[in-house]
């Protein structure tokens, strides 16, 4: 059994709420005593009790974190960059899942705050206005990647992803695509609708009128990707920007399958750069979002938050990474859109 403060008071011959402040490194307690007190702590074993120091410092050393799913593999980059963090500072994670449902979002937080987590992180919200009742009696620092802040104890960590999109789309009409359709994320997503933002600024930009067929709905999967093929097809896209590399690597294991040429026929973009992109066949050309740095930036806003500094919002730059899913449109494309 592990020593307690009362063991080493008695060793030493000398009350517990001395130990309790010679290990604390008390200047009311002499140096004499300190030295004695501190080397039977390390002789006995003696570890500091992790409950009672959150009492007394009113932290608890943890931070909730709330995700849509772990099965999504943008969401395991964000989780190693904040796990990066929390490892270095010596804070442990509890971590819920909202299955991308607002009110399970809002149950999540609630669970994680009774916990008494020093600050709370949530990835991919989709409660948005749900907030609003919640910000009022809201006391731990909220932290939202790729959303928007909720209230004045909330701040937010994102990609600039309506620029991500906005490269994408500007990359295809650079190799003279005008048929480009974007395939759309989860409704509910505050991403799906700043990347739908950066391609209508692209497409505008270079003065193509948009083609509302070519605005696919999806939720962000593989299966979207798959399903989207037939009606690209049909409608003469030749370029397509994906809500992201999950729903792209869909639609080119579709394309594969059904013998269509990538990028000769169809040019496709994702957006996230997951690490599985530079696997696929053709190797998928996408947006890099420093995913793993929005996780690492998240923490470290948390963490500051929990300290009583001041924190801002902050905008990580995104890239685009080329690779073999792109290509120059076929000749007929400059007509399609007239």
């Amino acid at each position: 059994m592990a020593a307690s403060i009362k063991t080493i008071a008695e060793k030493a011959g000398v009350s517990a709420s001395t130990v309790s402040r010679a290990l604390r490194d008390d200047p009311r307690i002499s140096p004499e005593t300190k030295k004695l007190v501190q080397s039977l702590a390390h002789e006995l074993g003696y570890t500091p009790s992790q409950v009672a120091r959150s009492l007394v410092l009113k932290r608890t050393h943890t931070v909730g974190v709330v995700v849509t799913t772990v099965a999504d593999p943008y969401v395991s980059q964000v989780m190693a960059g904040v796990e990066t963090v929390a490892h270095g500072e010596g804070y442990a994670l509890i971590l819920a899942t909202s299955g991308g449902v607002p009110e399970r979002e809002l149950q999540a937080v609630e669970i994680l705050r009774r916990h008494r987590v020093d600050a709370l992180i949530i990835a991919s919200s989709r409660a948005g206005d749900l907030y609003a009742e919640l910000m009022s009696e809201l006391q731990e620092p909220l932290v939202v990647i790729n959303a928007e802040a909720h209230g004045p104890n909330s701040v937010s960590v994102r990609s600039d992803t309506e620029l991500g999109a906005r490269l994408a789309t500007r990359h295809l009409l650079d190799l003279g695509h005008r048929r480009i359709a974007f395939l759309g994320g989860p409704a509910a997503s505050h991403s799906s609708t700043q990347r739908r933002n950066g391609y209508l600024a692209a497409l505008q930009e270079a003065g193509v009128r948009p083609d509302h067929r070519l605005l696919l709905p999806g939720a962000g999967e593989a299966a979207d990707g798959r399903r989207a093929l037939p009606w690209l097809l049909d409608l003469g896209a030749t370029g397509v920007v994906c809500y992201n590399d999950l729903s792209a690597l869909g639609l080119l294991a579709a394309a594969a399958a059904d013998g269509v040429a990538v990028p000769e026929t169809l040019s496709v973009v994702g957006i996230d750069n997951m690490p599985f992109g530079v696997l696929s066949h053709p190797p998928l050309t996408t947006v890099d979002q420093q995913v793993a740095e929005l996780g690492r930036q998240a923490m470290k806003a948390a963490l500051a938050a929990a300290a009583g500094e001041q924190v801002n919002d902050r905008v990580l730059e995104s890239r685009l990474i080329l690779r073999g899913s792109t290509g120059k449109a076929r000749p007929m494309d400059e007509s399609e859109n007239l």
